[in-house]
């Protein structure tokens, strides 16, 4: 049987123990007042908006990683969310959620596995039809 619990955090520490609580199946994190006492970062991130931005991107990146997670990312008092993608989905699914149709139309799987190195490499990259302006480059290395 699955419970739902919730906890406050402020300047790393556990504000009081946790709580049992109505709620959805997942985990859900609320940020307020990121980066709130720390002058180097509110002067590094000039303003709300670029901080949410960041904050996309980050979320962006995990999501083409963890496929098969749901994530989404949505401003307070929003009805969409900005970012969104589903329990069931591919990793193409989520690059195609997170970066769009154009990008994941032209991927190309690739991978290779040598089991006397115990390497194994998997991934996408866009074929030589694909051009764009901005160049991403994601990279996750699991051990």
């Amino acid at each position: 049987m699955a419970f739902e619990v919730r906890a406050s955090y402020s300047d790393g520490k556990l504000k009081a123990p946790p709580k049992p609580c109505a709620g959805n199946q997942g985990t859900q994190i609320t940020v307020e007042d990121l980066f709130y006492n720390i002058a180097t970062r509110r002067k590094a991130l000039k303003n709300p908006s670029e901080e949410y931005g960041k904050i996309l991107e980050v979320v962006g990146r995990y999501s083409v990683h963890n496929a098969g997670i749901s994530f989404s990312v949505k401003k307070q008092g929003e009805t969409v969310a900005d970012v969104r993608t589903l329990p069931n989905a591919s990793t193409v699914d989520n690059i195609r959620s997170i970066f769009g149709n154009a990008v994941s139309r032209e991927l190309i799987e690739i991978g290779c596995e040598d089991k006397t190195l115990a390497f194994k490499m998997n991934g996408y990259i866009s074929n030589a039809n694909y051009s764009v302006k901005k160049c991403i480059f994601l990279l996750f290395i699991n051990l």
